[in-house]
């Protein structure tokens, strides 16, 4: 047998060889994308910053709850009434029987406390105790409740859902409190703007303040 033959096979399995990967090569530079710095970061979002969800949510969270807010002279009769369905014509369904709602109501403040300021409201239902939030009973909860724009779904989990919660809290003691001396509201009218989740006592409404506006 010739020598040239009797080598042939081996080099041809070879070439097939390396023309079946050459072809592989080309192939995958054809299917591979290049993507943009832009497209990489929106495979890749940042982690959640509670913090500055918040500091930009709160004063549109603010605006809203003051637009849409129910005068509790004309929501406290009607949950008195009819819990259910003022939640529903009022407020936020939280799909466990309670409801959250942006609220405004206008008072002489009777007592400040070290948690709340009592407000003497005209035109509610009798025995209706009416609080604001301004010590350790203050709570974002409502507040990122009440408009409804502010959903679970929106979140990768109920930490970061709750941290939004905690954060408004800061809000609330930093834009709304912080510039109030409470220690002089005695006596005072003011118009308190803010967020009301039922599950407390009946007839009683504590108020998270968005919006504090002091008669002079």
């Amino acid at each position: 047998m010739r020598p040239d033959l009797k080598h042939r096979p081996a080099s041809m399995k070879w070439l097939v060889g390396v023309v079946a990967l050459a072809a592989l090569v080309v192939a995958a530079a054809f299917d591979t994308k290049v993507l943009s710095p832009q497209q990489v970061a929106d495979l890749n979002p940042p982690p959640f910053v509670a913090e500055s969800y918040a500091a930009d949510k709160f004063p549109k969270v603010t605006a809203m709850i003051k637009q849409k807010a129910t005068d509790l002279a004309v929501l406290a009769p009607a949950v008195e009434s009819d819990q259910g369905a003022a939640g529903r014509q009022y407020g936020q369904d939280l799909g466990t029987g309670n409801f959250a709602f942006p609220v405004k109501a206008t008072g002489t403040v009777e007592e400040v406390a070290d948690n709340f300021v009592l407000l003497a409201v005209r035109d509610v239902p009798k025995d209706t105790v009416v609080r604001v939030a301004v010590g350790a009973s203050i709570s974002g909860t409502p507040v990122r409740d009440a408009t409804g724009t502010i959903k679970f779904g929106d979140f990768t989990d109920q930490t970061d859902y709750q941290s939004v919660a905690n954060q408004f809290k800061l809000q609330i003691q930093q834009a709304v409190l912080a510039k109030l001396d409470t220690s002089s509201l005695k006596g005072k009218q003011v118009t308190v703007y803010g967020a009301w989740s039922t599950g407390g006592p009946a007839k009683s409404f504590l108020i998270q303040p968005v919006d504090i506006e002091v008669t002079p």
